[in-house]
């Protein structure tokens, strides 16, 4: 059982964006994602509503120095 305190919002979308594919963190995620699909399978369906808004193509950034839209 976990006794720590949840993650907040704020850090767990910095979590996301300190990934840079080193090992630990991919074992990391495979964890995660074991625990999801024991969990809650349908949070990893294709069709997941933040996996549908996270994929979106028309969304991605082209280029860090020019954002989409700008």
């Amino acid at each position: 059982m976990i006794q720590d305190a949840p993650i907040d919002p704020q850090k767990w979308v910095q979590c996301w964006l300190w990934y840079r594919n080193a090992p630990h963190q991919e074992e990391a995620i495979l964890r995660l994602y074991k625990h999801l699909k024991e969990t809650d399978p349908c949070l990893l369906s294709v069709n997941a509503e933040w996996f549908v808004d996270y994929t979106k193509h028309d969304q991605l950034v082209h280029s860090f120095m020019f954002p989409e839209g700008e």
